[in-house]
């Protein structure tokens, strides 16, 4: 397996390891549950013994990086008490968020083939660039103590784990002896940290506050949840921007997360340790706009009592957000334009030129091409934007992810709102798979917010969720068609999406359909759609 796995995918890949004593024990597996007994038990601090079984795992099951999880009962946050290969502030954990966190909440193993493609897993790394190498894979097994889960163990291996991570999908676990062996000691290390726990026994104060101030990050990838072939393009589409300065034009229909991928973007940057300010273009009169982003001096207009910074001095060296960068005006765009173009800018009022440093990332719901054609919106403003281009697809295509966001929302809004509410009914599952979802990720999410606030028991039921999405959306005199009529239909909108995020290449689109290449062009003759047009506008 070689992309992502989402929240869903990733339950599919947990199993229950193996018991101490089941089956037969090999020698690897028994040398290596024979030493962390031994460094467990050694006189030295619980601290000094944690990292030595740390070591152990390196040695003897092929771990190269990994961090050892408690949580803390009172707080109920995921706190590290020991780490190998990277210090630890290159973790945020959270409780219910990222790898660790999923696999606290859920007391079930988490397997990652290659956590560089997995938004769960980087979602909770502070430094992206130490996880480009393709081979890194990742295990998360939760530690289970007396009575309740005191930890969580996380495994990165390098290089043949992540064959192993495949085979453990197929429920081949049992031939990796390494991956068996990990099993062996889960118990042990549960013991070790209740045990550390009941002495009283506490982390370094200065890596606890670490912990702390990562875990109060409000970055999240909620939206960003998903295993279609349509996400996982995203994801690679912005682990490659990430790396560079590239300017970014994200473009999507409204409420398919495209800030959420400006985020993304941003927080696996190297500019995530500064800000990130957001503008958005809609809802900026055109008398402010050059004072809402380049800033002016005291007195430059009435009512200018003190020098402003505008929203460039404020991004300083780290990412300006533009959101809905279609709407302004051409007298707007120009002023916009020559900032891009020279990094050089003066506040209202001011003489003194400042320089931009950030990093700029627009997003728009319009067909700029259209609005170029149109002479709506300034062809060289279109080129400088569209540097590095991302499409995000709506959620009527990435059917396969409503299951996932929905298990999401559900759980955020249950503990915002303070609800019993556990899950969600098989047959109001599937109304929300039926729904076309006119207004995306942003609409489901308003929708199961609603359902969990009035939902009376624990499950939500069909009669929670909101009649629009109860009641069919076609009316009733709408004109009946055919079966042929129905089948060309659906096969002519599959097939022209497809093409459309794949850009008009006949062969992704054909990859993501399960359809040879052949029939992809076969179809797209048939029904008349311009392949080439979607080549060209991509």
């Amino acid at each position: 397996m070689t992309g992502p796995l989402s929240e869903a995918d990733s339950r599919d890949c947990r199993r229950a390891l193996p018991q101490r004593g089941a089956g037969v024990v090999r020698g690897s597996e028994r040398s290596l549950e024979a030493e962390i007994e031994r460094v467990l038990a050694s006189p030295a601090s619980w601290a000094e013994r944690l990292q030595r079984a740390l070591g152990s795992l390196q040695r003897h099951a092929g771990v190269d990086r990994s961090v050892l999880y408690a949580l803390n009962p009172r707080s109920r946050q995921l706190e590290i008490v020991a780490q190998l290969g990277l210090s630890a502030r290159h973790y945020r954990p959270r409780l219910g968020s990222g790898v660790a966190g999923r696999a606290a909440q859920s007391e079930q193993r988490i397997v990652v083939p290659q956590v560089r493609l997995d938004p769960m897993a980087l979602s909770e790394l502070t430094d992206p660039d130490a996880w480009l190498d393709p081979g890194w894979s990742l295990l998360a097994l939760p530690l289970a103590g007396s009575s309740a889960l005191v930890g969580v163990l996380s495994c990165y291996s390098r290089g043949q784990p992540a064959a192993s991570a495949a085979a453990e999908q197929k429920g081949e676990l049992e031939g990796d002896a390494s991956w068996l062996a990990l099993g062996q000691v889960v118990p042990l290390l549960a013991e070790a940290l209740e045990r550390a726990r009941d002495a009283g026994a506490a982390e370094p104060a200065e890596v606890a506050a670490s912990v702390r101030r990562r875990s109060e990050t409000p970055f999240e990838y909620a939206n960003l949840v998903g295993g279609s072939s349509a996400m996982r393009q995203v994801y690679e589409e912005i682990a490659q921007v990430a790396r560079t300065n590239a300017t970014t034009l994200i473009r999507g229909e409204s409420g398919t997360g495209k800030e959420l991928v400006a985020s993304a973007i941003h927080h696996n940057s190297e500019r995530a340790q500064e800000p990130m300010v957001k503008v958005n273009c809609a809802a900026l009169p055109e008398p402010l706009f050059e004072s809402e982003l380049f800033g002016h001096e005291r007195g430059a207009y009435t009512g200018a009592h003190a020098r402003r910074r505008g929203r460039f001095e404020l991004a300083a060296a780290g990412t300006l957000f533009l959101d809905e960068i279609g709407e302004l005006s051409l007298a707007m765009q120009a002023k916009l334009l020559r900032v891009l173009q020279s990094r050089e800018f003066e506040r209202v009022g001011g003489t003194e030129t400042l320089r931009s440093d950030a990093r700029i990332i627009a997003a728009t719901n319009r067909n700029l091409e259209e609005l170029v054609q149109r002479g709506l919106f300034r062809q060289d403003l279109y080129y400088r934007l569209n540097v590095f281009s991302i499409a995000v697809p709506p959620l009527r295509g990435r059917a396969a992810d409503i299951v996932a966001l929905s298990e999401y929302f559900v759980g955020k809004y249950a503990a915002l709102h303070r609800r019993g509410v556990t899950g969600i009914a098989s047959r109001a599952l599937d109304l929300l798979c039926e729904h076309a979802w006119p207004g995306n990720v942003r609409e489901l999410e308003n929708a199961l917010e609603r359902a969990v606030v009035v939902c009376d028991g624990f499950v939500i039921q069909e009669q929670h969720l909101p009649a629009t999405v109860r009641l069919p959306a076609v009316a009733a005199e709408a004109p009946r068609s055919t079966l042929k009529e129905a089948v060309a239909a659906l096969e002519l909108r599959m097939l022209t999406d497809a093409l459309a995020r794949a850009r008009g290449n006949c062969a992704r689109a054909a990859r993501e359909l399960g359809v040879s290449e052949r029939v992809v062009r076969y179809k797209a003759s048939l029904y008349e759609v311009d392949v080439q047009g979607l080549r060209d506008e991509g």
